[in-house]
């Protein structure tokens, strides 16, 4: 059941208007600055609703510098891949964008021999965590935006023995509300993706940019 602070009709509103944003927006396809549009409303939907929920006191444990969430694996649309692909190519400094490329091929490669449990418990930082913070982070996936957890210490219990992972000694707690949030935000977009005409399938973040950085080369 869901709580005071989110009821259905406000929950209901919000996965309409994500649905209605993501069709419309992808309609014409994943251009770089629509799909980080896209993005960013998305995300300040998910960072409105923790905003309010910490206002009202809620121990959201998440803060800046605190990265054990970024070695894991996360899944992205296709939206959300031309959103970092278009951060690389207009935002980031030419060293910057290379030092990132480099590190979306290296991981790759490497998630290419790995099974997903496997890759979940490598330990692998994301290609765009620099200086424990997330280079694009305004444009970063709806799976991160929705990521939190109410004890630093259970994620860097995670971190420090991923074999634990999938355990009752790993367990993450989290809001309800903003699970619930974050998790029907994400399954209304997917649905708009749909309606737009795009598979609206979620792959590894980063095999997902490896391949439309090829596609993008061979253009």
């Amino acid at each position: 059941m869901l709580g005071m602070k989110l009821s259905r009709e406000r929950l209901n509103a919000a996965t309409t208007a994500a649905f209605e944003r993501a069709a419309r927006a992808l309609r014409g396809g994943c251009a770089g600055t629509t799909c980080a549009a896209l993005c960013r409303s998305s995300n300040g939907a998910i960072e409105r609703e923790t905003a309010e929920l910490a206002d009202e006191g809620a121990a959201v444990a998440c803060a800046p510098g605190c990265d054990y969430c970024c070695h894991l694996r996360v899944e992205v649309f296709e939206h959300e891949a031309a959103a970092l692909l278009d951060y690389l190519r207009t935002r980031a400094t030419p060293v910057e964008a290379a030092a990132i490329e480099s590190r979306i091929h290296a991981n790759a490669a490497r998630v290419d021999t790995l099974s997903a449990d496997e890759h979940r418990c490598a330990g692998m930082p994301c290609a765009f965590l620099v200086d424990g913070r997330c280079a694009a982070h305004d444009v970063r996936p709806a799976a991160c935006a929705a990521y939190h957890s109410l004890s630093r210490d259970r994620c860097e219990q995670s971190f420090r023995r991923p074999q634990d992972i999938g355990t009752p000694r790993a367990s993450r707690p989290v809001l309800l509300e903003l699970h619930v949030f974050g998790s029907a935000l994400i399954e209304a977009t997917q649905a708009g993706c749909k309606e737009a005409g795009l598979d609206g399938q979620q792959r590894e973040l980063h095999q997902a940019l490896r391949a439309l950085l090829k596609r993008r080369a061979k253009a």
